[in-house]
Parts: C-alpha cells; structure tokens; sequence
C-alpha cells in the first residue's frame, strides 16, 4: 500500500510538472508584453542603424580622396553603433529578472513554478534569444546598409571572417545580455546587474587603457580578459590589436556568462523565496 500511494504521488507530480517548453513559453509572453522590452530594442536599432550610418557618411564625403574603403574597415564601422546600443540589451536583460525581484513576484514566479533552476534556465533562454536575433539582423542590417551607401568597397563580401563578424553581433549581445541577466539574479536588483556589467564592459577596460596606474593590466589581460573588450573580439575581421583571436574573446565571454549562471542558480536555489 505504501508503495502504491507513492507512485501515485510520483505520478501526479510528474504529471503537474510543466515541461520546459511550456516555461519558455510564458517567459516569452512575459518578455514581450512588457513595455520596457520595446524600448530597449527601439534604442538598439536607433543607434546601431544610425550611429552607423554615420560613421560611414562622414567617410563617404571625402572618398575621393582616400579611395575604395576595405571590406574589414566597413565591417568595423557597421559595429560603431553597438557599441553605445548594447547598453539597451544589457538593461532589458537585467530588468527581466531584477523587475520581479523589485516587484515582489518573484515569489508569485517561485511558487508557481517550484522547480527553480528550470524557471530560471527558460527566463534566460528567451532572455538570449532575444538579443542573439536582435543582434544578428541588426547587425546584417547595418553592415547592408552601409555597403550601399559606400561608393566604392575593397575585398570579398561573403569572406568567411568577413560573414562571422557581421554576424558576430548576435553571439556578442547574447553573451552579454546573459551576464547582466546573471548579476541582476545575484544582486537581486535591475541597478545592480545594470551597473556592474556596465561597469565591467565600460569603465574598467577603458580605464586600464587610459588612465596612469591601470594600464599596466594589459600585460596580463591582452586586450582585456573583461567580458565586453573579450567578446568584441567575435565582430572584428581579425585578431584585435594586442588582444584575443575572435572565438578566443568569445569564449572568454562565454566562461564569464557561465561563472555567473552557475552562482546565480545556485544562490536562486539557496537563498531567494
């Protein structure tokens, strides 16, 4: 009889589980009903489209003077924009998380859905996969459009370093977006995971770069072991400037995104309600 009742037990839990599939789901729901998701992707588009545009426009007026502009210097130029725009991915990131803890329904999540690792593996599934099409079409996008508006472009378009970098945005924004999403489960706060990936995508690199007393870590960090100098690596046509290779940046990226995953998970599991 005992063991009845505890297959039955079993059963019925297994049957209340909801499947991973249905987690990403309502995540996804969750994501885009939300206004702010919108806004961080208008901010995206206007500056890796615009500030793009730019940059090539300013070039364009004297191109009778400096002749064909190299395929790598253009792929170069068509990321300007995502420099700035990244800022937007990594607040829709942490707010996707840090507003249910500054709303209180992180409870509400918790006890609807039990099983807080899976809950948290669907939120940043939908999290990444938002910025990682954003990233991509944005990116094939304004590399697109400054090709045509370039009177005259040296080297193959469909170079295979040439079409990973174009691309690379997505892979990069989606690296991103995870660690924000990572320190925003950690702090339990949208500042906090907003301010510290800013921090160490930002300030620290450029402070390393520029200001006396830093610059000495580049000797051990090449081009910055930091996530965002790391990870840039991926949209650049070669190796940066004193720095990694592209999937070696990226998959410095990615072990920072694991790091803060697994600590994120765990203290999910330990600490929050």
């Amino acid at each position: 009889m005992a063991i009845s009742a505890a297959t039955t037990e079993h059963r019925r839990t297994a049957h209340t589980e909801p499947s991973f599939a249905h987690l990403v789901h309502s995540e996804w729901i969750k994501i885009r009903t939300v206004r702010s998701t919108l806004w961080c992707l208008l901010v995206l588009t206007a500056a890796v489209i615009g500030i793009g545009f730019l940059a090539v426009a300013n070039r364009n007026a004297h191109a009778d003077h400096l002749g064909p502009l190299p395929i790598g210097e253009l792929v170069i130029r068509s990321h300007i924009g995502l420099s700035l725009g990244q800022l937007a991915v990594v607040v829709l990131a942490a707010r996707s998380i840090g507003g249910e803890y500054g709303t209180g329904l992180i409870s509400t999540s918790l006890t609807a859905v039990p099983w807080r690792k899976r809950w948290l593996a669907a939120k940043a599934l939908v999290v990444a996969a938002v910025a990682l099409v954003a990233g991509v079409l944005l990116s094939a996008a304004a590399f697109a459009l400054l090709y045509a508006i370039t009177p005259a472009v040296s080297g193959p378009v469909m170079h295979p370093e040439v079409v990973r970098a174009v691309l690379g945005g997505g892979p990069y924004l989606a690296g991103l977006a995870l660690l924000a999403f990572a320190v925003a489960t950690v702090t339990r706060s949208s500042v906090g995971g907003i301010v510290v990936v800013s921090a160490m995508s930002f300030v620290i690199p450029v402070m390393s770069m520029g200001v006396p007393g830093f610059d000495g870590l580049l000797r051990f960090l090449p081009s910055g072991l930091f996530p965002g100098n790391a990870g840039w690596a991926i949209m650049q046509p070669g190796p940066m400037l004193n720095g990694l290779s592209p999937w070696a940046g990226f998959a410095v990226l990615c072990a920072w995104v694991a790091a803060g995953m697994a600590v994120a998970a765990y203290l999910l599991d330990r600490r929050d309600a």
